[in-house]
């Protein structure tokens, strides 16, 4: 029952902090006017509730992963750091610079502003998780330069290349059977409400951006870079990798529901429907193939 009340306690301890590390940035760093004309009234009584629903997904995701991993310390908040910043902001904002046509609200210095924001909430939510969360000794000691001589280097590059195709698919199916069927998200990317059939939206897409294919790959490679470290964590079990990567993709996805102002209320529903379910499962299927078998751990 202590135990329990003192988890509890700590869960909310860092969803608090979890929200002010996201206030604090945005006071080091303003967002422009051009963002801040955008937010209506409505949605500025809205951000409270809905920032602390994120924080309160993001806590839970970095618990797990503090929880399930075999490290702890300053390694475990470099890790874990490394792949939270670059899963909820590099890949997110790579994005938006690549749809930028969409933002003409956006420049380029704002997309920086934003990943420094992010850098800022990192470095302040990881830390402090891994600190109040820490365990106080470690399951495993896993001697990282010997367990990476035991990974097949050519067999996890073919897998990597392979899931990277298979971020295009699950990218274009639930883009289209989730966010497209949403008919403010077809006027906000379009102009039109037209809804094609789902091969010729992606003939269509693929006309009017020649590199649509190959940035997407690119994009699906780097969520297995930014998934590794989390993969070295849970080194040894199949079903902590799943879960751990499956928190942190589908808190990627989740908290497009705070780009308030960046999309219309309707188009933000739709890309966080669409991108929370797609981002949990291809980390999911990450986690899966890309596991670290108990006989290559090295102890």
């Amino acid at each position: 029952m202590k135990k329990n009340v003192i988890l509890s306690l700590k869960l909310i301890l860092v969803t608090l902090i979890f929200s002010m590390s996201i206030v604090i940035p945005t006071i080091l760093i303003p967002v422009s006017p051009e963002i801040i004309s955008r937010i209506t009234e409505e949605m500025q009584t809205n951000m409270l509730g809905l920032m602390i629903l994120v924080s309160l997904l993001g806590t839970i995701s970095l618990f797990v992963n503090i929880k399930f991993s075999n490290w702890n310390g300053t390694k475990l908040i470099l890790a874990l750091g490394f792949s939270f910043f670059g899963i909820q902001y590099l890949i997110a904002q790579i994005e938006t610079f690549y749809f930028r046509e969409a933002f003409t609200f956006m420049s380029n210095k704002e997309i920086l502003n934003i990943l420094l924001r992010g850098l800022i909430t990192t470095v302040i939510v990881v830390s402090l998780a891994v600190i109040i969360f820490g365990k106080e000794k470690i399951k495993k000691e896993i001697n990282i330069t010997a367990t990476l001589k035991n990974i097949n280097i050519s067999n996890l590059f073919k897998k990597a290349v392979l899931f990277s195709v298979l971020y295009i698919i699950i990218y274009l199916f639930f883009g289209y059977y989730v966010a497209w069927q949403f008919e403010a998200v077809r006027l906000f990317y379009s102009g039109n409400t037209e809804n094609l059939s789902f091969i010729n939206q992606i003939v269509n897409t693929i006309n009017e951006m020649p590199f649509f294919l190959t940035y997407h790959f690119f994009r699906g490679l780097l969520w297995i870079i930014f998934s590794i470290p989390i993969i070295l964590l849970m080194a040894g079990s199949r079903k902590k990798t799943v879960i751990s990567l499956m928190l942190l993709f589908s808190y990627h996805g989740f908290q497009i529901i705070m780009a308030q102002g960046f999309f219309p209320p309707e188009v933000l529903i739709g890309h966080t429907i669409e991108t929370t379910i797609s981002a949990a499962l291809y980390g999911g299927l990450i986690g899966y193939m890309f596991y670290l078998p108990e006989k290559i751990v090295v102890k």
